[in-house]
Formats: C-alpha cells, structure tokens, sequence
C-alpha cells in the first residue's frame, strides 16, 4: 500500500491496513445497535427505569434517556475518569425521598449527590489509590461498599444521608485482605429452600490477581466476615454476576469461570468458557427475556460481545460445556459493561419497541441497545477487512547497491 500522506510514513503495511479497516468498521457500524454517542470511554453503566448513568473516562458521570439518547444531567467535579456509579433512594426521616448518586474516580475520592438536582453533597477520602467500584448494600442502615488499587474493601455507613445534619458518611470497616488490586464487586441476597429471603447477604469481591472472596454480612456487628475463597483466574477478574445457581465471573486469562452455589459433584473443577481475548463484562440473561434457553452474554477487549447457551451447564455441572450461539459485533473498543433493560413507550407514542434489551458500554465512547431480535439473530457489519499483505524484502542485487551506497569507501 503506497501513501502520499506524510504521516504515513513511518506506518508499516500491516499498519495501514489496520488503520483502513479500522475506519471501515465505523463506518459500517455507526446505525448498528442504535448507538449512542457520548463524549468519552464508558467506564461502569446503572440502568434505573428508562434512565442510563454513566460513569466516564472524561473525569463526569452522566444521566441520560436510553430511548431518546439524550443526555439529561452531567456530574462534573471528580479529577479523573470516573469508573464507577452506584444508585439508592433514600428517604428521610420526614418520609420524604430522594435519590442519591454515587461515584468512585481515579482521583481516589467517592462523591455523593442529589441525583435530580445535581448538587454535590459529599466527598469521601479514605482511599489512597483509584476506586474500581462501588456497592450499596440493603441493610438497616443503608451501607456503601467501595474497592480500590490499594488493595482494600471500605464500608461507610450513610445513615447520615436520612438525617437533618449535614454530617458526613464514616467509613465503618476496612477490609485488607486482599493482596492486589479489588477491581470489582457484588452481592446474594439469600434465601431459604423455598425462595423467600432471610435478610442475609453474601458479597463478592474479585482482584487483579485472579482470587474472588466470599464475606458474609454481620448484622450485629455491622461488618464483613471472611467466608470463603473461591478457586478462579489465572490473572485480573474484570466481572462478577449472581443468578440463582451461582455466580459467573470473567477474567484478563481469557475466561469466563461457573462457580456453583450448589456443586453436583465432588469434582473441584468448574465450568470454563474459553475466550480468543480479554474478557471485560459478563451478563447473564434474565429469566424475564422472552427466550427458550438460558444465554450468557460476554463482552471482550476484541470489541465482540458473545452469546452462550448455558441451559447444559446449570442441569449438568462441571462436565458440561456451553454452547456459542453467536457473535454480535457493532463495538469499535472494548465492551467494558453489559445491562439489562425493559424499555418503555415514548410517551405513549407506541413506536413498537417497548420490550427487553441489553444495552453495552464500551471505549468506543457509545452506548448500544440490542432487542431480543439482535440477541437470536446477531446483526452482520457490511464490511470486508482489507487483508494484511506480506511486506517484500529487497532482493539480493538491491542490497548489494544499497550496501555500496552506504559504505564509506570511495
């Protein structure tokens, strides 16, 4: 491939072609997925009714209308990318409600605001390196669960936010049990043999260096207790989802692991999905999608999200293998964060997409929203990928002249 372009030549082949196929697939995938366009890399997404809250690398979290797209309020005052959001509604002690926003940042800090107003209420400071997420835990009173680089696991107990004070949140509890980075977090609420809850909660954290914990929650002593550490990665776990069956988590080894909360068997091994590259978000379909078959979703640092059949692997156990059904493809960066919404009407306007969808967050700074439809029947980017040619050396001849014209001999 030859150039006029002067930037272009200090590019490879392989680089150019990359750099044409690169602008190919945006191209062919500005309309797939009814993307929206934000202003920087999706960080963490929290879906709440018709809404989307994103946590961004453009040091903001935003609120925005997932049917129109339209950004509603913007939350500007972190000192670096925000890579985490967390929701609550709290109500005061005079019965009134309101919804409080929480976000963790690179700059280390949590921040806590009126979500409809936009004011900043709080900074927490406790941590001494990035924040990787955030967790509100439905006890009485309401806690938050933040992780960090540093290594450690904060509780701060925001019964403050109901009360007439302006009095801060205080961390109650912090956790140094891991010995890498926590980079993410989630939680069971438990229930007994017949479905009903019993107000017990079990919390995951999972760290860079592949380990996940168990920590059950002390009502008493209002703090997390160690129970267990489950066997997992080979290297960083970027997700952790919970369904009734147990826990699915995904990994930086290219993996996404089962973990049973009821073995079928006493084999120690689990069911593995194997990946061709980083695996960064997981998404296991809710009951509530009109499908036949149980589907896990995962989303990649090769800018695909996969769609598994997972019926054999909650029936069978460890010896079972899930089965891909399909590749979506519309991404143009890693698909860091996978959701599940019921989208509503516009106003009534019954414009035929009220339904379930899953909505992805990715660096390619975009939302997209997939029906059930894109889930059964992946859609097609109409592109071809240029390929590679192999670069020709200089035949001997030419490296003969070459040599004489850089020799120093006259």
């Amino acid at each position: 491939m030859q150039s006029s372009d002067p930037g272009h030549l200090f590019q490879t082949t392989s680089q150019l072609a990359q750099s044409a196929n690169r602008q190919r697939k945006f191209k062919a995938s500005e309309k797939v997925g009814e993307p929206i366009n934000v202003s920087s890399k999706v960080l963490d997404l929290v879906v709440r009714g018709q809404e989307g809250w994103t946590g961004e690398s453009g040091f903001l979290a935003r609120r925005l209308d997932l049917r129109t797209g339209k950004t509603i309020r913007l939350y500007k005052s972190h000192q670096g990318p925000v890579t985490s959001i967390a929701l609550h509604e709290i109500r005061n002690e005079d019965g009134t409600k309101w919804l409080a926003l929480f976000t963790g940042s690179w700059d280390k800090t949590i921040k806590i605001w009126n979500a409809d107003s936009g004011e900043l209420l709080h900074t927490l400071e406790s941590h001494v390196d990035f924040i990787k997420s955030l967790l509100t835990l439905p006890t009485t009173p309401l806690t938050l669960l933040s992780t960090s680089s540093d290594r450690t696991i904060k509780l701060w107990d925001l019964s403050s936010l109901s009360s007439s004070t302006s009095e801060k949140p205080r961390c109650e509890q912090t956790i140094k049990e891991h010995t890498r980075p926590v980079e993410c977090s989630t939680l069971r609420l438990e229930v007994d043999t017949n479905g009903r809850p019993t107000g017990g909660i079990t919390v995951y954290t999972g760290d860079s260096l592949g380990s996940i914990k168990a920590w059950g929650w002390d009502g008493d002593q209002r703090k997390l207790v160690f129970r267990e550490e489950l066997a997992a990665h080979e290297t960083s776990v970027g997700g952790l989802a919970v369904v009734d069956e147990g826990i699915w988590s995904v990994s930086s080894d290219k993996t996404a692991i089962f973990h049973p909360f009821s073995p079928t068997s006493s084999s120690t091994s689990k069911p593995k999905i194997i990946h061709p590259s980083y695996v960064r978000s997981v998404l296991p379909i809710p009951e509530e999608f009109p499908l036949s078959q149980s589907l896990l979703l995962t989303g990649s640092e090769d800018e695909d999200i996969r769609i598994f059949d997972i019926d054999s692997i909650y029936e069978s156990g460890p010896s079972s293998a899930a089965k891909a059904k399909g590749v979506i493809q519309g991404h143009c960066g890693d698909v860091t964060v996978l959701r599940a919404w019921f989208r509503e009407e516009n106003d009534g306007d019954g414009d035929g997409n009220r339904g379930w969808y899953v909505v992805s967050g990715g660096l390619d700074c975009t939302l997209r929203r997939w029906s059930v439809q894109d889930l059964l029947n992946p859609p097609v980017l109409d592109y071809e990928p240029e390929e590679e040619k192999e670069e020709v050396g200089l035949t001997e001849e030419e490296e003969r002249e070459l040599a004489e014209l850089m020799s120093d001999e006259d």
